[in-house]
């Protein structure tokens, strides 16, 4: 990922932001050239670069900072943030009169995803062609964001008094340079919150969670929202003194949980992970039948089989306690859902964590919840046994439900092993359970 800026400006022209930053603007990733537009203008002409002012662009990335980088999409239930959030991921609200591409940012929190949409008919001066759904590690992320700006500021550097970019660039550094700044701003963003708009009241009991309940689970929550994050913590407090469920958490020991987990992304983390841990269990090829399931986890199977939640809960819960065991609220009705949440528990588990810790396993699009889910999916449903007991990679809708029942988990959970795989397209089937 990478801009590149041909610049255009005159410096004899009056020393405005605008006119100063102007040049050709192109952006890689992947050797594609994501801004490959039509110029409807003139002769049709397929252009790799953009004729803007890149300052627009430069202050809205450095005035969102915190938000791209951090803040997850919108879960499926929210409300009333919408518009907010598109103006803060979405490149079109750079604005200043110019014709962005349809490009998205969303975090998981270690990744940020690129959604690059092409133009329809447009009756605009351009019509973008390029499509790209592209992950780039956050990382890589920064340095192109950091890029851009510092670029901009030097083409700006001398010629103009202090402008709006500089002083917020000036504040971004320091605050990125401190790390107790930095965790703040972290936990404002995931809430979906700009910069010192957040509550304090609501920072502070976070920050007070964080200190019993580890820092890693508390911006975890954050990231349902600040529409539901209290909420979720009132129900987590009213569950865990409610239950008496428990269970062992296999392996709960991070040395060798580093040992295990592999990869650059978190759903082949998960995936991997999985597959190891099965082997270092010596668990039998196929199904994970209930009363072997909770002989791992050491409890009774009527924790898998039965339920007295009135109603099923979008989030799953434990509690580390001593003896690598763990207070637990699974949240969840359905035989397969609970064994499912277990599952993810016990991937949440291999993380670590004090006495005390919580284990969120939520629905938020977050490296971590997507890390649990891959890694609940081949725990309990090995993608190898799964293909070798139906003889096929194309299955039909009859077979798959049967699948599903021989390995006790929900149909959509088989769904999403054949679209991981690429047997099936994702559009036809949803998202994870």
């Amino acid at each position: 990922m990478h801009f590149e800026m041909d610049w255009l400006a005159d410096r004899n022209s009056p020393p405005t932001e605008e006119l100063l930053t102007r040049c050709r603007l192109s952006l890689t990733l992947n050797s594609q050239q994501l801004f490959r537009y039509e110029d409807l203008l003139g002769e049709h002409q397929v252009k790799d670069a953009l004729v803007v002012s890149v300052y627009p662009l430069a202050l809205w990335f450095t005035a969102n900072w915190w938000r791209l980088r951090w803040e997850p999409g919108l879960l499926s239930n929210a409300t009333g943030n919408e518009h907010d959030w598109n103006m803060s991921h979405r490149l079109a609200a750079a604005g200043n009169g110019y014709a962005w591409p349809n490009l998205t940012f969303i975090s998981d929190g270690e990744n940020i995803h690129l959604d690059l949409q092409p133009d329809g008919e447009s009756s605009g001066p351009v019509r973008y062609i390029e499509r790209q759904d592209a992950w780039v590690a956050a990382e890589t992320y920064e340095a192109c964001i950091d890029q851009l700006v510092q670029q901009t500021l030097r083409q700006l550097d001398g010629a103009c008094e202090q402008t709006q970019l500089q002083e917020l660039w000036h504040i971004l550094s320091e605050e990125r340079g401190n790390p107790a700044m930095a965790l703040l701003r972290q936990l404002e963003a995931r809430l979906g919150y700009d910069p010192e708009e957040a509550p304090q009241s609501l920072l502070n009991r976070l920050t007070t969670l964080m200190a019993g309940h580890g820092e890693a689970a508390i911006q975890e929550l954050a990231n349902l929202g600040h529409g539901q994050v209290e909420h979720t913590i009132e129900d987590i407090e009213q569950r865990l003194a409610g239950t008496s469920e428990a269970i062992k958490l296999p392996l709960k020991n991070l040395a060798k949980a580093e040992q295990l987990i592999t990869g650059s992304r978190p759903w082949a983390m998960g995936y991997e992970a999985a597959k190891k841990l099965r082997k270092q269990l010596a668990l039998d090829a196929g199904p994970l039948g209930n009363r072997r399931f909770t002989e791992l986890l050491e409890a009774p199977v009527q924790l898998l089989e039965d339920s007295d939640v009135k109603q099923a809960m979008p989030i799953g819960i434990g509690e580390i306690a001593a003896g690598d065991r763990a207070k637990v609220s699974l949240g969840k009705k359905r035989k397969d859902a609970r064994r499912f949440m277990a599952a993810r528990l016990i991937a949440e588990g291999l993380n670590g964590g004090g006495a005390g810790h919580w284990l969120p396993c939520t629905n938020a699009a977050t490296a971590r919840q997507k890390y649990q889910r891959a890694f609940a999916q081949e725990f309990l449903c090995p993608y190898q046994d799964l293909i070798g007991w139906m003889d096929t990679t194309s299955p039909e809708e009859e077979l798959l439900q049967a699948a599903a029942e021989h390995f006790e988990v929900s149909p959509l959970l088989i769904n999403n092993v054949m679209v991981n795989h690429g047997h099936i397209s994702r559009a036809s089937v949803g998202v994870f359970q």
